[in-house]
């Protein structure tokens, strides 16, 4: 009896030996310290820097977002990759600064100081999938009583950030009811991966599937590729270009299928901010001139105003049109557009 309850005693001192082993390991782990300008400082660990946003997880007060301008100093002992407003990248620890309002990244080559200002980005170097991943889901309704129309619309959209790379992939639908009239439909699928190059330039594959009673289109399957250039990338803006070329393939209401080369010009802008509320805004436009399909010309432009209610759940405004100046349906419309509002929500 007393060997068995010696046996116990001895189990029980290993295992708090090993729960306070890995407990220690654990919080030895939060070993990253963020100084902020009114004086406080919060350890923990660096999760991610975007948009002006510091993610930093920590213990006992769980995930912060901390904004970036709010912070005096930071330093870690893990590997960060840090990105700069030029697209300049540093991989390295954050040592303590010797200047304020600037963070000391220690490379392989030797310490390197940048200005808070400057920086856009920052990841662990080891951070994982979901660290980088973001999802939103919209569903929005409107109804017109005095012309009885209404219009439903669903969407989600997936966005994928790496060091060296942007991967983007959405889905969108929009239902018209009108008395006496029939319903219509406009659907999107659409995916792209941006590749970062030095010096602001980027390099673009994207592709998308449309369906769109108004035009005429049943199907229009796209693929392409593409090379731009980022002359605005801050904290709080995003303003890129983009050149290239895609194979178009379409399956018309009436009429025969098509395939097209195009060319594509593309411009996109984006404002953000995540001081309380949250709000951003973007506004795409790309034009396809056919290459082949004659003097063809089609574009698309999009417009969205997203502003958080309350946490994560965000109302959304959008505008959009789209234009075909020589659709290859008969009796289709050249342009179709619409206002549309929803409810978001994002994590």
């Amino acid at each position: 009896m007393y060997k068995m309850l010696a046996r116990a005693v001895v189990i029980q001192m290993l295992i708090t030996l090993m729960l306070m082993t890995f407990s220690s390991l654990v919080y030895a782990e939060r070993t990253d310290v963020v100084y902020l300008k009114n004086g406080d400082r919060v350890t923990g660990e660096i999760k991610s820097l975007y948009r002006g946003r510091l993610e930093f997880k920590t213990d006992h007060m769980g995930t912060l977002l901390i904004d970036w301008e709010d912070i005096r100093e930071i330093v870690s002992d893990i590997a960060q990759s840090v990105e700069l407003t030029n697209g300049q990248r540093f991989f390295g620890q954050l040592n303590k600064p010797e200047n304020l309002e600037t963070v000391a990244v220690k490379t392989e080559q030797g310490a390197v100081t940048l200005s808070t200002h400057d920086i856009t980005n920052m990841y662990p170097v080891d951070a994982g999938f979901w660290q980088r991943l973001d999802l939103s889901f919209k569903l929005g309704f409107n109804w017109d009583k005095s012309s009885d129309v209404g219009k439903y619309n669903l969407g989600a959209d997936a966005i994928y950030r790496h060091p060296d790379y942007v991967t983007r992939a959405g889905f969108s639908t929009e239902l018209t009811t009108q008395s006496e009239r029939e319903t219509t439909t406009r659907a999107n699928l659409n995916a792209s991966h941006l590749v970062f190059k030095p010096n602001k330039r980027f390099r673009s594959y994207f592709g998308s599937m449309d369906h769109n009673d108004n035009l005429g289109i049943n199907l229009r399957i796209l693929a392409g590729a593409g090379i731009g250039w980022i002359p605005i990338r801050s904290n709080r803006n995003w303003f890129s270009l983009m050149v290239g070329m895609d194979v178009n393939h379409e399956i018309p209401s009436e009429g025969n299928e098509e395939t097209n080369l195009e060319g594509v010009l593309g411009a996109s802008y984006e404002y953000f901010k995540f001081a309380i509320p949250k709000k951003s805004f973007k506004s795409e436009l790309t034009v396809y001139p056919s290459i082949t399909g004659g003097k063809r010309v089609r574009a698309e432009f999009k417009t969205n105003f997203d502003l958080e209610i309350v946490r994560d759940f965000f109302w959304v405004m959008g505008f959009y049109t789209s234009y075909d100046s020589d659709p290859i349906s008969r009796n289709a419309e050249t342009i179709d557009y619409g206002i549309n509002s929803s409810l978001a929500y994002k994590f």
